[in-house]
């Protein structure tokens, strides 16, 4: 009868129902089996929400799409050109870079995807690249978002795994390194083949101004990250100071930003925030479903009996992600998978800063892996080329960072020296 709650909630998310509203249907028939009062719902549902480390998303949210209203995005494009333009697929290789510095203010995927997208897409096209490709990479770079820090996603899973919120920054970038570099050897080998054109090489001069007028956006990682580390903001606050200097850019410093714009920025941060707040709200009914059942306790206890090595075990993992990247919306796995197996890997020994990076860039894969990869969906709809089109020229992209995913599991330093380095080993 226990498991009989995960199988429902698999079936109600392959059958297209939304998540919060799958989540919710498997939590009211539980309490409903369960005999319990129904006031526990109303009880669990705030509860689920009633957390200052969660303040944090919308911060990031709002931040990001301030940066996007006030022409940020812009002008790190342009940054870009002007510093690796020239390359071997010049505006690629631009692409790629844009997502790292902006994946360090919008700590979303989607976010860069339509943000940075729309800029890179349209300036690929117009050089002679095929929309097929300017939105293939615009999709894989655009993943760096959820794993280089800030990271809303990752916010999420330190609330949900209860693990420091600036350790999970910090393992992220490494692994955000390694995408970023596997994509840019990736493209310069692309770039032989398929005989992309070459951006003219900016003056030193023209590179100056680009910079000149970028730098207060490629502050902003340096701020956020140099926050936290000095024990001056803790991650929610730093995500308020940043949605600060976001403002002040957009109303103050860049003077061409409309209101209209401003307004965009807000609605569309309500819209994202009330959407993951309910699916969170929905998920702590689900939860407290699953421990009334104690299947955690007896996941847990199955595994140990098994006496898998923490690396076989994560292997095993990795496969069923995969799978249920293929199927499933990364919110849904996180929910799903993280209350159910931390318990399980942490009595193995893993340590669970280390899996949720690994889960990370797991669903990463999944963002632009069919039939349910969102970024797949949003680029296809600027380039105005079909989805699975897009897809097709995401498999190199795919394959490299189904590598990086081998050699984090694999290798666990690779994630957690830094988190080590900066707040001391873990206890775990």
């Amino acid at each position: 009868m226990s498991l009989l709650y995960i199988v429902v909630l698999l079936l109600l998310l392959a059958a297209g129902i939304p998540v919060a509203a799958s989540l919710m249907i498997v939590g009211i028939g539980g309490v409903l089996v369960a005999g319990v009062p129904v006031s526990i719902i109303g009880q669990r549902l705030a509860f689920g929400i009633d957390s200052f480390t969660l303040i944090a998303i919308p911060m990031f949210l709002l931040m990001g799409n301030l940066m996007n209203a006030s022409g940020v995005t812009q002008r790190i494009f342009d940054f870009s050109v002007a510093m690796v333009g020239h390359w071997r697929a010049g505006l690629a290789q631009v692409n790629i870079i844009g997502s790292l510095i902006f994946s360090g203010m919008s700590g979303s995927a989607l976010a860069d995807a339509a943000g940075l997208g729309t800029v890179e897409i349209r300036a690929m096209t117009l050089k002679g690249y095929s929309p097929q490709f300017s939105a293939a990479i615009t999709a894989a770079s655009a993943t760096i978002g959820p794993v280089i820090p800030p990271s809303t996603i990752a916010v999420l899973y330190a609330f949900i795994a209860d693990v420091s919120i600036g350790r999970m920054f910090l393992a992220g970038v490494v692994p955000g390194l390694m995408m970023v570099f596997t994509l840019m050897v990736t493209v310069y080998w692309r770039g032989k083949s398929l005989d992309l054109p070459v951006h003219v090489k900016s003056t030193w001069a023209e590179r100056g101004k680009a910079t000149w007028k970028a730098f207060p956006a490629l502050l902003v990682p340096i701020g956020l990250i140099g926050g936290m580390r000095t024990g001056i903001f803790t991650a929610t606050e730093v995500a308020a100071v940043g949605v600060l200097y976001a403002l002040f850019l957009a109303a103050i410093y860049y003077k061409d930003t409309k209101g209209n714009e401003m307004l965009a920025a807000f609605r569309e941060t309500a819209l994202s925030t009330g959407g993951i707040m309910l699916i969170v709200a929905s998920a702590n009914v689900f939860a407290w479903i699953l421990a009334r059942e104690q299947i955690p306790q007896d996941i847990t206890a199955a595994v140990v009996e098994m006496n898998l090595s923490p690396i076989f075990l994560l292997l095993m993992v990795n496969l069923i992600l995969l799978l249920l990247g293929m199927i499933l919306d990364a919110s849904a796995i996180l929910i799903l998978v993280t209350p159910v197996m931390v318990p399980a890997l942490v009595a193995v020994g893993v340590d669970p800063v280390h899996f949720g990076m690994v889960m990370i860039v797991n669903m990463m894969v999944g963002m632009i892996t069919p039939p349910v990869g969102m970024a797949l969906y949003i680029v296809a709809n600027i380039a105005k080329t079909p989805v699975m089109d897009v897809a097709r020229e995401c498999i190199p992209f795919i394959v490299g960072f189904l590598v990086i995913l081998l050699v984090i599991t694999l290798m666990p330093q690779l994630v957690l020296w830094l988190p080590d380095l900066v707040y001391g080993p873990s206890l775990l």
